[in-house]
């Protein structure tokens, strides 16, 4: 669970899991707490067997039947009951906790501002710059709010103070409430430490599917919290609250809390009972797009392979990564397009590859993005989008060649963009002369596959 906003604003509650995908978004909370000697209260609490739908109402909400698990807590001692809330939990989810919980408290510990890395789930800091999120601007140091761990299959959570909790207008209750809903995931198998079962759903791992994935998992806790907050809680709570932009400085961050609020949007589509949200985990939507347009159907348009690129110039390819609709439309709205122009350019996404290239010397890294529309209006409409952003950063051009001149923050980059069809190419360097070499044998080479693709006159 990330943290929110200051009291007197509305609260956006949000996990933090410390899923794969966010290794290195400090937005999640990658820190971890050291295990710490304390006295242990321990309360039990009595669960119904495991169920795949809402509890019937048979038993009332904190009325509980024969099995117990034992929710241990850590130095600390909570002035509600945790057992109580896990009860709830379990009917709203409509599972049963199998084993018993360890409850840990640490302090809110504020830091000096830092500067991110730039990088996030694929996304290298060369494309970080291609999609003008780039920064060495400092941020403040994000602390989560509540996370959640699966160790030596022991599930353990963490809670952000009660009192410090205050400041963000939350109750440590409503935070256990949304952490208690990975636990059973976890116990459940739905989710585990290596993520290997997501994995396994997609031929890349990419950042594209490593928010849809995330989604999946938090849009689930989100949709509990929700309830639970509507059934029992007192506080002022909006699940679109979290459908914000950050400063670009934190954009690690922002990027990491898409997957709240459109995974509980998707939910709220595409079926929100327990067993639907379950099926959802196990095999979740192909790409953003799905998670996004849920009922929406998906044209299927391929895309080239990685070019090859001679030896001659000089430029080994290293990464390659799928970016995504989400994404894509997350980097307009950073970029100052309203958030229903991004979201209309990003619409008509089909598919994408950007592939990250190491130059010999000081040319310094370059990527050459391809992005595949449904048709030839989405892509030029995405391309249209793209180049008032590029305007809106001060670009100015040189033939085919755009540049965005350096910030206080990030450094100039070159672009250069077509467009064929429905698709749209964007190559992106630091150093002009590298773009533009990028561009030019990634544009012959895709020339000569479609010269390929098209019959001979003496074919039949």
């Amino acid at each position: 669970m990330s943290r929110g906003t200051k009291r007197g604003t509305r609260v956006a509650l949000a996990l933090a899991v410390l899923l794969a995908l966010a290794s290195a978004t400090p937005a999640v909370g990658t820190a971890t707490i050291d295990d710490r000697p304390a006295t242990q209260t321990t309360t039990e609490q009595q669960t119904t067997e495991q169920q795949t739908t809402e509890a019937d109402g048979d038993q009332s909400d904190d009325e509980s039947s024969d099995q117990s698990v034992a929710i241990e807590t850590e130095g600390f001692d909570p002035d509600y009951d945790p057992a109580t809330v896990l009860n709830r939990v379990e009917k709203l989810r409509g599972r049963s906790a199998l084993q018993g919980i360890t409850l840990h408290e640490y302090d809110d510990e504020a830091g000096e501002p830092y500067d991110v890395r730039d990088e996030f789930a694929a996304i290298r800091p060369a494309g970080a710059e291609t999609l003008q999120l780039y920064s060495n601007a400092s941020t403040e140091r994000r602390q989560p709010l509540g996370y959640t761990v699966e160790r030596q299959a022991a599930v353990h959570i963490y809670l952000l103070n009660d009192s410090d909790l205050e400041d963000y207008g939350v109750s440590q209750e409503v935070v256990l409430a949304h952490e208690f809903v990975h636990a059973l995931q976890f116990q459940h198998e739905l989710l585990t430490p290596s993520r290997t079962q997501f994995r396994s759903q997609f031929p890349r791992w990419t950042t594209d599917s490593r928010l849809v994935t995330t989604a999946m998992v938090e849009g689930d806790a989100m949709w509990v919290t929700e309830q639970y907050v509507r059934r029992y809680g007192d506080g002022d709570y909006s699940v679109t609250e979290y459908n914000r932009t950050l400063a670009r400085a934190a954009w690690p961050h922002s990027v990491a809390g898409t997957p709240y609020y459109y995974g509980y949007e998707f939910y709220e589509a595409a079926g929100s009972s327990p067993a639907e949200r379950s099926a959802a985990i196990e095999g979740p939507p192909n790409s953003t797009a799905e998670l996004l347009h849920p009922t929406e159907p998906r044209a299927n348009v391929p895309v080239p392979d990685a070019p090859e690129i001679p030896d001659s110039e000089k430029l080994t390819r290293y990464h390659t990564d799928t970016v995504g609709e989400l994404v894509i439309r997350h980097s307009l709205r950073m970029n100052g397009l309203s958030f229903q122009r991004a979201a209309d350019a990003a619409d008509g996404w089909a598919a994408d590859r950007m592939y990250y290239y190491a130059a010999a010397g000081a040319a310094g890294p370059a990527t050459h993005w391809v992005t595949a529309w449904e048709d030839e209006r989405e892509a030029r409409e995405f391309a249209a989008a793209w180049r008032s952003m590029l305007d809106a950063r001060g670009a100015r051009s040189a033939g085919d060649t755009v540049f965005v001149p350096a910030s206080d923050h990030a450094s100039g980059i070159h672009y250069v963009v077509s467009r064929e069809g429905a698709t749209v190419r964007i190559t992106a360097a630091e150093m002009a002369d590298t773009a533009e070499r990028l561009a030019a044998v990634t544009d012959s080479a895709a020339s000569s596959e479609d010269d390929a693709a098209e019959p001979n006159e003496s074919d039949p």
